[in-house]
């Protein structure tokens, strides 16, 4: 034989080894095919080729032939490009999500398609005073009484949906920061998973140095990516270590092996790290930027920790201080609330950071921007007192807000409030004026004030003080509920003379006029107050119906690439069964062989006896 005798053995020999380490792969998948997370593995393998040249004593014809394979190490079977885009669309998917819940909050006391609420209450009230327009019943107690029990029914609403507001608000601050509750906020969320990515980092390169390919603990880092990508927009990247050349100085990477003139000649073994960038818009200087800022530099300086114990390969999030630092944000106090990021700590230098803004400074994904974008302010009631053309885009922080906030809802019921009271006393301070037009004088407690701020209860009137009446203090005066305060007999709807001071039923039929008038101020136009309520039901429908939609489009998409992700990072049973056959019959066929050659080196031997 002109090659080695057992050289065959050795090519059966790792077709065996190698075959029953892939079966080692196939039930490890198969162990791990309900593991969250697990990305299929599989064996890199490679023919062992004929390295040496000819012997000059062989034979001329000699056909070199290879001696079997090689298992170049382990790997993942992962699509970089289907995780980019898994992991946006996660953020678009988790936007629609947090904004549903957010306007599903709303809805429990805003939407009246399956309730009595507000815009039924001035159907009430409005049913009342045409009981009273009678004269007989005019200043009939029970009557009166119908009538102030449901506007007071009405204020009751009116505090019940401010109340709600108010603790919606709370609920989504403490989304954000959840220091002090039993649940982590975003900021502990994504500081955790920050920290957590980078320890990973710090792990896996090390073991990697090792020649350990720790998939596990890639799928481990891969998970929290997915998870991360839910809060905030990120972008992840592989990049390569740099270091400084003596001769000639000049920037190269650990990646790649060079030549004594500083060329690349080839890859070399150094492992590479992943860097996740925070991509957001800044538009402070007018046009739009993308920008980036690094929350993980893979595992440089990984060991290394500041003062407060943070690794210096890591970012951070936290609140950020407010243009009055004695008012930080909090649940008490969470409108435009603002978020600052920082970099991770390098070597030269101070980290970068940038402050969140609604108008300005925004993420175009994620759950935390829908919480921010939920807690901006609303100028609705300023545009409202100033008159002139409303801008409806100018009822939100950002154009690129797809609903209302809270603060917008919020307004929309304390103008409600502000007006009915201002207009109610207004109309029965003429019920309760003499035929000169002079107030009947009461320092103490005004007779003509119906509606009136319940928070105020100091001063010369005993609490019956009509002004600053928003949705959440609006209630009826003492007077009223005490019985010295009544509605109003001298009505002026004719218009006042000195010899006519109207009807008994003239200040009733006023408040009918008022309550089915266009009163409130509504898009640039002025409609009823139950119109004006029903507008802000219908405002609230039209957010959640058009969320909806684009939630569902969205989930769809993101399941859409779940799956083909799934196609070729999950584990499948039928393919892995196929693969164990396979691998099994590949076995038995290299078992056959060395079977076979030892036939062949039998007859070889009895040549020669």
């Amino acid at each position: 034989m002109i090659r080695a005798t057992f050289a065959g053995f050795d090519t059966a020999l790792s077709a065996m080894r190698m075959n029953q380490k892939k079966l080692d792969v196939v039930g490890h998948n198969l162990a791990n095919m309900n593991t969250e997370g697990y990305t299929r593995q599989d064996m890199k393998t490679s023919s062992i080729n004929y390295k040496n040249p000819t012997s000059f004593y062989t034979n001329s014809n000699e056909t070199n032939v290879g001696y079997g394979v090689a298992m170049d190490g382990m790997r993942q079977l992962r699509d970089q490009f289907l995780d980019k885009q898994y992991r946006a669309q996660n953020g678009r998917a988790s936007y629609s999500q947090e904004l549903g819940e957010s306007l599903k909050a709303l809805s429990r006391f805003l939407d009246e398609t399956k309730i009595n609420g507000l815009r039924a209450s001035f159907d009430d009230i409005q049913k009342s005073l045409l009981n009273m327009q009678d004269p007989s019943k005019i200043q009939d107690p029970v009557y009166e009484g119908e009538f102030m029990g449901r506007v007071q029914a009405m204020t009751q609403l009116l505090n019940s949906a401010a109340e709600g507001i108010i603790q919606a608000e709370k609920n989504e601050f403490r989304k954000i920061d959840g220091t002090g509750t039993s649940e982590n906020g975003a900021i502990q969320k994504i500081n955790t998973l920050v920290q957590e990515i980078g320890d990973l980092n710090r792990r896996i390169k090390k073991n990697q140095l090792m020649k350990h390919p720790s998939l596990e603990l890639m799928d481990e880092r891969n998970k929290r990516l997915d998870e991360l990508s839910k809060y905030i927009p990120i972008e992840v990247e592989t990049f390569s270590e740099e270091y400084t050349s003596a001769t000639p100085p000049t920037t190269r990477y650990r990646i790649y092996n060079y030549d004594s003139a500083g060329n690349v000649t080839g890859r070399s073994d150094w492992p590479e790290d992943i860097r996740v960038n925070l991509v957001y818009r800044d538009s402070t200087g007018g046009n739009t930027e993308i920008k980036k800022i690094t929350l993980v530099n893979g595992s440089i300086d990984a060991d290394l920790k500041d003062a407060t114990g943070r690794h210096y390969n890591v970012g951070k999030v936290e609140l950020a201080t407010p243009a009055l630092p004695a008012q930080p944000y909090s649940e008490d106090n969470p409108l435009n609330t603002q978020l600052k990021f920082t970099g991770f700590k390098k070597r030269v230098g101070t980290p970068d950071s940038f402050t969140t803004d609604t108008s300005k400074v925004r993420f175009a994904s994620g759950s935390v921007q829908a919480n921010l974008d939920m807690l901006s302010s609303c100028d609705i009631r300023q545009l409202s007192h100033a008159g002139g053309v409303i801008n409806l885009a100018d009822l939100k922080a950002s154009n690129e807000m797809t609903s209302y906030s809270y603060d917008f809802y919020m307004g929309k019921l304390d103008l409600l409030a502000e007006t009915f009271t201002k207009n109610m006393n207004a109309v029965n301070k003429k019920g309760n004026t003499d035929y000169n037009g002079t107030v009947t004088p009461n320092p103490t407690n005004p007779n003509h004030v119906l509606l009136i701020n319940r928070d105020k209860t100091a001063g010369p009137t005993g609490g019956n003080i009509p002004d600053d009446v928003t949705a959440a203090n609006i209630g009826i005066s003492k007077g009223w509920v005490n019985g010295t305060t009544h509605v109003g007999t001298h009505g002026f709807r004719n218009g006042p003379t000195l010899t006519n001071q109207g009807d008994t039923t003239d200040t009733v039929l006023e408040m009918l006029e008022q309550l089915i008038s266009p009163m409130m101020k509504m898009n640039n136009t002025k409609t009823s107050y139950g119109d004006y309520m029903n507008n802000v039901s219908t405002t609230l429908a039209t957010d959640s119906y058009a969320n909806n939609n684009a939630h569902t489009i969205n989930k769809t998409v993101l399941d859409g690439l779940n799956t083909s992700r799934d196609q070729l990072s999950g584990v499948s049973l039928d393919e892995e069964a196929a693969n164990m056959m396979t691998f099994q019959s590949s076995y038995n066929a290299a078992a056959r062989l060395m079977t076979t050659l030892n036939d062949t080196l039998e007859t070889l031997l009895a040549i020669g006896r």
